[in-house]
């Protein structure tokens, strides 16, 4: 399991300058959030396929439709979301992991504190 505990992710999110201000905006295209976070959007998809969509109550919460639609815009929810697995993927290379299971171990860990009506509440008070 990651070391990082979930209120370090969030102050990491709120000190990162690729990342402070990315939630201000209503919605971006898909290719715009991938250049601030300097990924690729391959890169994005598998977060989403390979991380996201293994953790239910997350991928509930990051399509909000029960079909799972990927839209070309992501809204401020999914690019917060992707912003944390950004943040724990950056870490675990750090530590030489390369693989997604601990930051899946992470996620489903503290799902209940990832939600959307999480980060809206996070979002009013920062």
């Amino acid at each position: 399991m990651m070391q990082t505990d979930l209120p370090t992710v969030l102050e990491n999110l709120k000190q990162s300058p690729k990342i402070r201000d990315a939630f201000l905006d209503n919605l971006l295209t898909r290719t715009e959030w991938v250049s601030t976070l300097g990924v690729n959007r391959t890169t994005l998809w598998r977060w989403e396929s390979e991380i996201i969509n293994k953790i239910p109550p997350l991928k509930t919460s990051y399509y909000e439709s029960e079909r799972g639609v990927r839209s070309n815009y992501l809204d401020p929810y999914q690019r917060f979301l992707s912003a944390v697995i950004y943040l724990l993927k950056d870490e675990s290379i750090k530590k030489g992991v390369k693989n997604n299971s601990q930051v899946i171990q992470f996620l489903k860990f503290n799902f209940m504190h990832l939600r959307r009506s999480n980060f809206e509440q996070w979002q009013e008070n920062q």
